[in-house]
């Protein structure tokens, strides 16, 4: 950490060894239970990441299969994948085990249905072993030129589903950011406990609105989405043509921006990863955008879905999350054995769109080019409880907007806010992305940006401070943080868990 917070250790050790805590350190957003935060607030509400909303734990799924009964071998020389692929098409519902063993895959085990779970015995003993990369086994022309489909899409174990929602009702009234209420034209059978979407195109006037109102949204962006906005809420009441959200607005809604209800309709849900490891051959690295497709896991418009105790080994890509709702990745597990300084490209990544995703209790034991990303309009995802040797948060343009990091240790913190993206994609952040309780094990964390609108950085040790209004936040911290992990204070508060 820097000299600073070196010197609140030192003092934090001089007071218990004379019986006294140092005195916490609170936020004026937030106080220490959630007093100072109100729903207008420009710190965002965050409880509702992760699989079922952060409601419920992530189940244990009754098993009722064995991949080595459709005729894996698990010696790690024998090609597993047809059982793999036989397994996960077996009816009926729930967990398919994978033994111990070390398993060869020459192809994507993609899941299209509901309710099936694929567990190993532990990521030291059940082991996946795809010898050969996407590319080999798939060949893809590159895209702009020189970049590799593969560098940014595709994994082993693949995950796919999609939204078949139909239209329910225009939304009738503009409505602000912090507000529960829509007023709709001729609802169509909304109910109470419903989940919908709201849908709204992109307007010139909502690309920068999505940037708080303070920078344009990149030309590229414009041309990549037709609607800016596709977020799920869950209906509390309906009191006549009006609707009343479970939880604030993230944005504003406004007529020119043609907003619309639909229903909520996922063809995926209940899909479950876990408890196994991912072991690539150890090839070198191809460049930057060039990566060839050792890619392990890809959930790609999945619902209420995880992942759990997966470890990567040299993997290209790690967890992909795109287009996807609350799902929840934990205890992820980032090695290497290649040795060519940046390991891979990226390690956990939301994308697509995706909301209200959890990825919490990881550790980066290496650097990948992005540590953790979010993109392409990636809202409401949390990441939590990590460390790493030297982590970044990545911010790859198209309007990622309302994220939050928290209760991580970055390790060296020189990279923190290295991000990328191609330029005509706009700025790196949209609106109000969230850093609370970031650590370094040594040395000085860089200067905040001055070009993400509205951020918000408490608790990042030797950070100046600047409480700007409607511009950047910042509060550095004189003693332990408190709370020390926004998205659980939140989640707590809104449960009544407190």
């Amino acid at each position: 950490m820097n000299r600073g917070g070196a010197a609140g250790r030192a003092l934090g050790a001089v007071l218990l060894a004379a019986g006294l805590a140092p005195a916490a350190d609170v936020s004026s957003l937030w106080g220490s239970k959630g007093e100072a935060w109100k729903e207008d607030s420009r710190l965002p509400d965050f409880s509702f990441a992760g699989y079922r909303l952060g409601e419920a734990p992530l189940p244990t799924v009754p098993v009722v299969g064995d991949v080595r009964s459709h005729g894996a071998r698990g010696d790690g020389q024998s090609d597993d994948t047809e059982a793999f692929k036989a397994a996960v098409k077996a009816p009926p519902r729930g967990a398919i085990l994978v033994p111990p063993g070390r398993y060869v895959l020459t192809d994507v085990i993609e899941i299209r249905r509901s309710g099936i779970v694929l567990r190993g015995a532990g990521p030291d003993r059940t082991v996946l072993m795809p010898p050969k990369s996407l590319q080999q086994i798939h060949p893809a022309e590159n895209v702009d030129g020189f970049k590799s489909r593969y560098s940014f899409s595709g994994g082993f174990l693949a995950v796919t589903g999609s939204d078949r929602g139909r239209k329910l009702a225009e939304v009738a009234a503009p409505t602000r950011r912090e507000e529960r209420r829509l007023t709709l034209a001729r609802p169509a059978g909304v109910r109470p406990g419903q989940f919908v979407r709201l849908v709204m195109n992109n307007h010139p006037g909502l690309g920068r609105h999505l940037h708080a109102d303070q920078l344009e949204a990149g030309k590229a962006t414009f041309q990549e989405r037709k609607n800016f906005v596709d977020w799920a809420a869950r209906v509390a009441a309906v009191e006549g043509g009006v609707i009343v959200l479970d939880r604030p607005l993230r944005l504003d809604v406004r007529p020119e921006w043609d907003p619309e209800i639909l229903s909520c309709d996922p063809s995926v849900e209940e899909v479950g990863i876990e408890d196994l490891a991912f072991e690539f051959p150890g090839v070198p690295k191809k460049k930057h955008l060039e990566e060839e497709g050792f890619n392990a896991i890809h959930l790609r418009g999945a619902v209420n879905c995880w992942v759990r105790n997966v470890s990567c080994t040299d993997a290209d890509n790690g967890v992909i999350v795109s287009g996807c709702r609350f799902c929840t990745v934990q205890r992820g597990r980032f090695r290497e054995a290649r040795r060519t300084g940046l390991t891979g490209h990226h390690a956990l990544w939301a994308t697509g769109g995706s909301q209200d995703c959890l990825f919490e209790e990881f550790r980066m034991e290496t650097k990948y080019v992005h540590d953790l990303t979010v993109e392409g309009l990636a809202n409401g995802n949390v990441f939590r409880r990590g460390t790493g040797v030297s982590v970044n948060f990545d911010h790859h343009r198209n309007a990622p907007y309302e994220n939050l990091f928290t209760d991580i240790d970055v390790g060296d913190p020189s990279r923190v806010w290295t991000s990328s993206g191609r330029g005509d994609r706009g700025p790196h952040a949209g609106a109000r992305e969230t850093f609370w309780n970031i650590r370094a094990a040594s040395g000085r964390f860089p200067k905040v940006p001055g070009d993400w609108p509205q951020i918000i950085v408490v608790g990042m040790a030797g950070t100046a401070r600047d409480t700007t209004p409607d511009r950047q936040w910042v509060e550095p911290v004189n003693g332990p943080l408190q709370p020390p992990d926004l998205y659980e204070a939140q989640r707590r508060r809104r449960l009544g868990m407190q």
